[in-house]
């Protein structure tokens, strides 16, 4: 990114728009403390790593975000006291909430201050995109004030989340590393390349929360934040795959599982069937038993293998006073048998 384009200032505006208690980090002069935690030593002789006032603040705060500024400035040491926070989210002795996001920005290390490659297992943990400048908006805030510039809303930039939006990216990705293993994970050989998006089972897990958030229709969205992850050769090949399969919606299929074609290709099957087992195991009996009847018509399509994970996890996950129809036991039959729920 380029220094001297408001990235700090919109990010901050963002932030306040969207109601959060804002608390800005900068890299550049902070100690590994700063992440890390204080040492403190308790009456009963124990010790515990105090967080700094700021998470502390945004811990007790409705909503948050944390804004870690000037990232590429940051001296490696305190890169790798950052680690467990861009993660796991959490500073000191004290995780996070779910409610702060967390955002970082760097510029290119040629125009930072005493600017350091990102560590490659910093970088990993973070969606990289690019920053492009809105002339006309500076313009615009310029002539009226930045504060009376309306920021858009999270709906706006996003549509209305749900988690069938999630399940599906989750397990559309889920079906592209069966296929294509060689992407799953690909450490790049130089730093430069390194400080960027690249494939890992931890980037791929971030790749695929990340791509919930957005409708599944926005292509340069989706390509944008999957290059962001796992950088760009995975990433259009992930989008290659996604378009010439074209997904079911797995709400659709909840909703007729006659729309199927249970014959296609066994990865555009697959991705589908462990969309329905994450929807069926987490909306209660109607829903689960929508998704037992749709996992029995692709059994019944001589398809039983396809479906047999998605199956085994709705059985784990049966609410209580839910029955498994006589249809599904004998479409799998030889699954019931194995785990003991049939006498042979």
């Amino acid at each position: 990114m380029t220094p001297g384009v408001g990235k700090s200032a919109r990010l901050c505006a963002l932030g306040q728009r969207w109601g959060a208690h804002v608390e800005v980090v900068v890299g550049s002069i902070r100690e590994p403390s700063d992440f890390l935690g204080m040492p403190v030593v308790g009456a009963d002789g124990t010790t515990r790593f105090a967080p700094p006032a700021w998470a502390s603040a945004l811990a007790g705060a409705p909503s948050g975000l944390l804004f870690l500024d000037e990232l590429s400035s940051a001296a490696p040491a305190v890169q790798k006291a950052m680690l467990r926070v861009l993660q796991e989210r959490v500073v000191g002795d004290l995780r996070l909430p779910d409610s702060v996001a967390i955002v970082a920005a760097a510029n290119p290390i040629s125009t930072a201050v005493d600017g350091w490659f990102l560590a490659a297992p910093v970088a990993n943990r973070l969606v990289h995109l690019e920053w492009e400048t809105d002339l006309a908006r500076w313009v615009e805030g310029s002539t009226v004030g930045f504060d009376r510039l309306g920021e858009p809303s999270l709906v706006d930039l996003l549509g209305e989340r749900s988690e069938a939006r999630r399940v599906a990216a989750r397990t559309a990705l889920l079906a592209f590393l069966r296929v294509r293993p060689d992407l799953a994970v690909k450490v790049p050989g130089s730093p430069e390349r390194a400080s960027l998006g690249w494939p890992s089972l931890r980037s791929w897990t971030n790749a695929a929360a990340a791509l919930g958030e957005l409708d599944p229709a926005d292509e340069d969205a989706w390509l944008a934040v999957a290059k962001g992850a796992v950088g760009e050769e995975a990433a259009s090949e992930l989008l290659a795959w996604r378009v010439a399969n074209d997904l079911y919606d797995p709400e659709a299929v909840l909703a007729d599982p006659k729309i199927v074609d249970w014959t296609t290709r066994p990865d555009r099957i697959w991705a589908l069937t462990g969309a329905l087992a994450a929807l069926g195991t987490t909306g209660g009996a109607r829903r689960w038993a929508k998704a037992l009847g749709a996992l029995t018509a692709c059994a019944e399509a001589k398809r039983p293998d396809l479906a047999i994970p998605a199956v085994r996890s709705l059985l784990e996950h049966r609410p209580e006073g839910a029955d498994v129809p006589q249809r599904t036991a004998e479409a799998f039959r030889e699954l019931f048998v194995a785990t003991g729920r049939w006498a042979a």
